[in-house]
Parts: C-alpha cells; sequence; structure tokens
C-alpha cells in the first residue's frame, strides 16, 4: 500500500471498530449486569493509528447496564465524521494522481 494511504486506512479501521464496539454497547444498554467497553489506539510511526485493546468498565450494579447513551451517541457521531474525513483524503489522493497522469499523458 501507498504510504500516504496508510493514515487514512488505518484511520478507517480503528473508527469502524470503535464504530462496532459502541452498537454492541447501544444492544446491551439493557442488559442486567451489561459492562460497557471502551477501545484504546495509539498512534503508529510514521503515520496511522492502531487498535492496542478493548476493555470493559467494571459495572457495580448487577442489575442493570453501566452503558452511558450520551456518551455512545457521541462516539458514533465522532466516528462518523472522523470516517468522513478519511474517505475525504483518499479522494483527494485520487484525484491528484488522475490530475498527474493528465500531465504525463
Amino acid at each position: 500500500m501507498d504510504a500516504s494511504m496508510a493514515s487514512p486506512v488505518s484511520g478507517m479501521r480503528t473508527h469502524i471498530t470503535r464504530h462496532d464496539v459502541t452498537a454492541h454497547d447501544v444492544a446491551n444498554v439493557n442488559t442486567p449486569g451489561y459492562e460497557q467497553r471502551d477501545v484504546h489506539q495509539a498512534d503508529v510511526r510514521p503515520q496511522g493509528v492502531r487498535i492496542t485493546g478493548i476493555s470493559r468498565t467494571p459495572n457495580t450494579s448487577p442489575d442493570r447496564s453501566n452503558t452511558d447513551l450520551a456518551e455512545e451517541a457521541k462516539e458514533q457521531i465522532v466516528n462518523k465524521h472522523a470516517n468522513a474525513a478519511n474517505a475525504k483524503t483518499i479522494k483527494v489522493k485520487d484525484r491528484m494522481i488522475d490530475d498527474l497522469l493528465d500531465l504525463v499523458r
């Protein structure tokens, strides 16, 4: 893969995982004793991000979930905008290559 594509592609993969975890948390909001999950990520050099782990937030109430729907909604909005930004980066890169090929022809 082209090095300039590593950052947006790894960003999209990371946010897709974050989206999946958030969807799982929301789906289990009414599950007694469910423990909300959190995604941890780290920068990758020279560019990009990767998932370093998924942890559970301890739940002290066995009769309800500890999932915060407002927090999960915010996370989904962040994931949506992050994926849109990464997709835009890929589209711009594609247009730049097209323009360069037009100059060479």
